[in-house]
């Protein structure tokens, strides 16, 4: 927050006494949709380039007929990386395995960490509930609306684990204070004060006028647009941060610049969340639309790199299983291709899958773990918990250590994956 709360006449808004008989401190109160700036030439190349990684990555995405059946574990990527946005070190085996009753701690009552993979979960079905909403509602922008995002936020929070209850699916009643640590040490000072409780629900109301009529600018300027003024209002008492990410995914969709949830945006935010933060605010302050769009389309940019790389050998390796199991009993072709949904099962739930008795879901288990394509983790004789290896490697992979796109013509070089 800057010295005198006097901002220069681009800025998008104002600094406001929070109360009349008080100077300080102040809330920021930002301008009605959409802010008056002109696109730098530097955006204007960002952009581009951004349009096109998308468009890579939803041109192989619609190649597939159900997107869910090969790239569900995209949705727990994003789950994991927005977790770590909010300081916590959520992985995806963690949610899977705590899909399947396998994340153990170290006492019998709820951990922190167990906490933290429930919200995680709790992230992965808000988002799948929301994009199902958009498909059944036309993949409309006019379906994102206030009411939409107080039961994202609703899902999000649900059972949190906050002591504070944090007002599931309700605007803030009261004030937001930001915080940061003091440059000198001196514990933590306020960084920005959001408006005040009574304006947010106008504020939100022309947030929504704003996604559904949009701008005479292009779709990915406009959803950098909306998550500035998202996070800039800060409607919720908790839990900001989860809901502005899911809606900037959201508004993708609805534009049709992607059909299913493949782009983790958190990663990006997670690995530059300094910047992130300081650009929001020298939006505000100074008007720096540019500096904030060009940030954002390079993080819309190299997600969709990331992601396409990602999608490209869980593809690739689909279409191996699919020759290396073409001539084997159904039974194992219909498993090993079932993995890229639910990448951790036991033995009742492959049968069960696969819609056959347990003993035959026994022996397609059997032989995929003779081939190496599944590990089973628990060491158990009973109640054995089986993980698809190859496709966990390529879901959590660092991305440093990811092929490039231009090597991807044969994965099983890529990945030195074994040949049976």
């Amino acid at each position: 927050m800057i010295d005198g709360y006097d901002l220069p006449a681009d800025a998008p808004g104002q600094y406001l006494p929070l109360r009349e008989d008080r100077q300080l401190p102040k809330a920021y109160f930002p301008d009605k949709l959409p802010p008056r700036f002109d696109l730098s030439e530097e955006v204007i190349v960002e952009h581009g380039r951004a349009m096109w990684a998308l468009g890579r990555l939803e041109g192989l995405g619609s190649e597939i007929d159900n997107p869910g059946a090969v790239f569900s574990s995209f949705v727990y990527k994003e789950a994991e990386q927005s977790s770590r946005v909010e300081g916590t070190t959520v992985t995806v085996s963690d949610i899977y395995r705590y899909d399947v009753d396998q994340l153990t701690f170290r006492d019998t009552t709820e951990s922190d960490h167990e906490a933290d993979v429930r919200e995680a979960r709790n992230y992965i079905r808000a988002l799948n509930d929301a994009v199902s909403y958009l498909r059944t509602a036309g993949f409309e922008r006019t379906s994102i609306t206030s009411e939409l995002v107080k039961s994202l936020h609703q899902e999000l929070l649900e059972h949190g684990r906050s002591n504070d209850d944090p007002l599931p699916g309700q605007f803030r009643p009261g004030f937001a204070v930001i915080e940061e640590t003091h440059p000198h040490g001196f514990g933590t000072r306020i960084r920005f004060i959001p408006p005040k409780p009574d304006n947010v629900a106008r504020l939100m109301d022309d947030l929504e006028r704003f996604i559904q009529q949009g701008s005479s600018w292009p779709s990915l300027i406009d959803v950098a647009v909306a998550h500035y003024q998202f996070e800039t209002i800060h409607p919720f008492k908790d839990g900001n941060g989860r809901v502005g990410r899911i809606l900037a995914i959201l508004m993708l969709i609805a534009d049709g610049l992607l059909h299913y949830p493949l782009l983790y945006l958190s990663s990006y935010i997670e690995r530059h969340r300094t910047e992130y933060a300081d650009l929001l605010l020298a939006v505000s302050e100074e008007g720096a639309w540019n500096e904030w769009l060009q940030f954002f389309l390079r993080g819309i940019r190299e997600q969709a790199e990331e992601a396409f790389v990602r999608a490209k050998l869980l593809v690739d390796t689909r279409q191996k299983y699919e020759t290396r199991y073409e001539d084997e009993p159904k039974s194992v072709r219909n498993l090993a291709l079932s993995l890229f949904e639910e990448p951790y099962f036991t033995v009742r739930e492959a049968s069960e899958r696969i819609g056959v008795v347990y003993q035959t879901a026994n022996n397609a288990v059997d032989r995929l773990e003779a081939d190496g394509v599944i590990t089973e983790i628990t060491g158990n004789k009973q109640n054995r918990v089986f993980r698809a290896e190859e496709i966990m490697d390529i879901v959590e992979r660092p991305a440093s250590t990811l092929p490039e796109s231009t090597d991807l013509v044969d994965v099983a070089q890529a990945w030195k994956l074994p040949d049976h």
